[in-house]
């Protein structure tokens, strides 16, 4: 079983573009706008009325501004703004910074904006930008010719391979996170990339493979397009730890599981992308519980 129970599948694609960074630069790249994050900041606030909210990524710029980013999959309605208005005041506040607020959607098919009426003449613009304004067939072609040529992916066309999942395509959302897998598979990219791109298909699956059987084999194919999992943990465990090569593979082991259980990925899958046994998986979960 997938334990579909233990994630909101029709929030999925917000919580997904958390996982993205750092390579949302790319993608930020590839809208146009001329923003570079240098680190993200914490996605917990406390609006004005007293209650808890957590945004879908704050994060600080390289001039020190802030960016407020919402992931969309769903029509965008007045309580949305009236949110992402609470979101800037906060952070503003609280940076004493500038913030940028942009809607990144699977929903819209053209890009535009929202306004938002509060205060006698003033307002509160927030861009939008829709992941249906790229041609996906395009891009499959595009990345399936470098392959083809042995030739390494750039930064951008990583990127594309990512959220090739939503742009517009005569195939469905399924088949071109499918295609993206078999991509990555034959790509050309750094081990380190090939890996993080094989989490976020993962996370993709939770929402367009319904079927148990095909979910299997689905993650079975993720598994392969970033070569032997082991094998590129430990390759990357000894560019981290050049001594004690075993302590390093728990601590990022470790580190893994415990960002993908805060992002309400299922207990089956995480096992599988890290390699923990139970008794090890359930330590973790009671850490995170805390």
């Amino acid at each position: 079983m997938k334990n579909n129970e233990k994630i909101d599948l029709e929030k999925i694609e917000d919580k997904y573009f958390c996982l993205l960074y750092p390579g949302i630069n790319s993608i930020l790249e590839k809208f146009g706008f001329p923003y570079k994050i240098v680190r993200p900041c914490p996605t917990k606030i406390v609006t004005y009325d007293g209650k808890e909210r957590r945004a879908d990524f704050f994060g600080q710029l390289d001039n020190n501004d802030i960016i407020s980013l919402e992931a969309h999959s769903t029509a965008i309605r007045k309580e949305d703004k009236e949110k992402f208005f609470d979101y800037a005041c906060y952070m503003s506040t609280k940076y004493r910074r500038k913030v940028h607020t942009l809607i990144l959607s699977t929903h819209y098919k053209d890009n535009d904006e929202f306004i938002l009426n509060w205060h006698n003449n003033d307002r509160f613009t927030i861009p939008y930008k829709s992941f249906k304004s790229f041609d996906g067939d395009k891009t499959i072609n595009n990345i399936s010719l470098k392959n083809k040529n042995n030739e390494e992916l750039s930064k951008s066309e990583i990127g594309d391979l990512r959220i090739l999942t939503f742009m517009k395509s005569k195939r469905s959302p399924k088949e071109l996170l499918i295609k993206s897998i078999e991509l990555t598979c034959h790509a050309k990219m750094n081990e380190t990339d090939k890996l993080h791109t094989a989490v976020l298909q993962s996370f993709l699956a939770k929402k367009f493979v319904t079927d148990d059987e095909e979910y299997k084999e689905v993650m079975n194919m993720i598994e392969k397009s970033a070569l032997d999992f082991e094998g590129i943990l430990g390759r990357i465990y000894r560019i981290y730890y050049e001594e004690g090569i075993d302590e390093g593979k728990i601590i990022i082991k470790n580190q893994i599981a415990k960002n993908l259980i805060k992002e309400g990925l299922d207990d089956e899958t995480i096992k599988r992308i890290t390699k923990l046994n139970q008794k090890e998986y359930e330590k973790l979960k009671q850490q995170c519980s805390k």
